[in-house]
C-alpha cells in the first residue's frame, strides 16, 4: 500500500489517466476517426473509474442516494447502461457502413452495365 492506496487501485488510476490523456491527445491532433463523442465517452467511463479508484466511498454514496443500497450494484447497473449505449452506437455505425457499401456496389453495377 502506497499512501494508503492498494496496488490494484494505483493500477486503475494509472490506466484511467493513460486512456483519458491518450484520447484527449488524439482528439487535439484530430486523428482519423476521432470525434467528440469518443472523447466524451472516454471521459465519462474512465473518469468514473478514476473517481471511484481515488474515492471508493463515492460509489456507496451514489448507491445510497439512488436508493439502491450500499453496494456496488449501482455501478454494475450503470456499467450495463454504458455497454448498451456503446452497443447501439456500434450498431448505428454498422448500418451506416452497410448503406455505403450498398451505394458503392450499385454505382459500380451501373457503370459496368453502361460500359457493356
Amino acid at each position: 500500500m502506497i499512501f494508503g492506496i492498494s496496488i490494484i487501485r494505483w493500477i486503475l488510476i494509472g490506466l484511467a489517466l493513460f486512456f483519458i490523456v491518450d484520447r484527449f491527445l488524439r482528439f487535439i491532433k484530430k486523428e482519423t476517426g476521432q470525434s467528440f463523442y469518443k472523447l466524451f465517452s472516454t471521459l465519462l467511463i474512465w473518469g468514473a473509474v478514476l473517481i471511484i479508484s481515488i474515492f471508493p466511498d463515492f460509489a456507496y454514496f451514489i448507491s445510497s442516494k439512488l436508493g439502491m443500497g450500499k453496494n456496488l450494484n449501482t455501478l454494475i447497473f450503470f456499467g450495463f447502461v454504458v455497454v448498451f449505449m456503446i452497443l447501439f452506437r456500434i450498431l448505428a455505425a454498422i448500418e451506416k457502413i452497410e448503406k455505403e457499401i450498398t451505394k458503392i456496389v450499385r454505382e459500380m453495377g451501373m457503370k459496368s452495365f453502361k460500359n457493356q
